[in-house]
């Protein structure tokens, strides 16, 4: 895995995070939704990838866990958004690591958010 690849993952991320917002702004909640699906993919997608590369070398009980934060769908979209836009610097920076722990940090919005909508709360 090149920072490039983890680099153009990223992008794919944030694009279907941005996707969710407009189909949310738009009263359109079940697009949103899927978006947000989408965008968990391609950071699950990510976090496999990275931590191949890596050779399980990054320990992830270092790193923040936000599953039981109770936000908005926006706020959790947009707090993974953030997360991702560092993941984003890591690349820039070649530092894989930084890269690893933003989007899992991102991702942990990403699942609870996914929980909430799962049990309709959203």
């Amino acid at each position: 895995m090149t920072v490039d690849e983890a680099e153009k993952i990223i992008h794919k991320a944030l694009k279907e995070i941005d996707e969710s917002l407009s189909s949310f702004f738009k009263k359109d909640v079940e697009n949103a939704k899927l978006k947000v699906w989408n965008a968990s993919s391609e950071v699950e997608y990510l976090l496999f990838m990275l931590k191949i590369f890596m050779e399980n070398k990054i320990l992830n009980n270092n790193i923040e866990n936000q599953k039981e934060k109770n936000l908005t769908m926006v706020e959790y979209i947009v707090k993974a958004q953030e997360l991702l836009q560092k993941a984003l610097e890591g690349c820039r920076e070649k530092n894989l690591e930084k890269v690893y722990r933003k989007v899992f940090e991102a991702r942990s919005y990403l699942t609870a958010l996914q929980e909430k909508i799962e049990r309709g709360k959203i």
